[in-house]
């Protein structure tokens, strides 16, 4: 989260930071904080999932079957608002990634300008300030990529829990009797009637 922290040297570089809106900000703090813990309960519903259809008899525990998908559902809903989260994160990256280009297109000019003048001391500073802004977007790449590799991880075993969850939604209209069908027939038609 290195990027969370804004850095106090040279304007062009605060510039960078001010390019990532405060949504931006809190987008990325949200993926940092919550990843983790939603990637422990995505896990713990798959395994509950798996165990329950493996070991299921006819007339399984009906509403703890009901309960299961509820809950899984809630975990792939907060799961897609964190991939939102990663979505506008990235956002920041790609805004900070121009601004940082716009900077170091700006300072190399003035380096030609400090050159053209033998000015040291100016060569020196734009130089330094060349290095940081080289730095920064070397960083934002390397962080860019970690976190669309985490993002990857993270969607692949969202959709596996989807799946998981379809199955286990199949399952109960299959194996629970009556009953299972009923709640299987409601389910669809709530979300036949949300499409409309």
């Amino acid at each position: 989260m290195w990027w969370l922290i804004p850095i106090g040297v040279g304007v062009g570089l605060k510039l960078l930071y001010d390019a990532v809106s405060e949504e931006e900000y809190e987008a990325r703090e949200r993926w940092e904080d919550k990843r983790e813990e939603v990637e422990r309960s995505i896990e713990e519903h798959q395994t509950n999932i798996e165990e329950h259809i493996n070991q299921a008899q006819r007339s399984y525990d009906f509403h703890f079957l009901i309960d299961l998908h509820f809950s899984s559902m809630k975990v792939a809903n907060s799961a897609y608002q964190l991939l939102d989260d990663a979505n506008s994160s990235f956002n920041g990256m790609s805004k900070m990634l121009k601004k940082s280009k716009e900077q170091r297109t700006a300072l190399q000019s003035e380096l030609e300008n400090a050159k053209d003048s033998k000015d040291k001391k100016a060569i020196y500073e734009v130089i330094e300030q060349l290095k940081m802004v080289n730095d920064l977007r070397k960083n934002v790449f390397a962080d860019r990529d970690k976190m669309k590799a985490q993002k990857e991880q993270f969607l692949s075993e969202v959709k596996r829990l989807n799946n998981q969850t379809r199955e286990l939604k199949e399952f109960i209209r299959d194996r629970c009797d009556d009953g299972g069908k009923k709640w299987y027939d409601r389910l669809e038609a709530r979300k036949q009637a949300k499409r409309w």
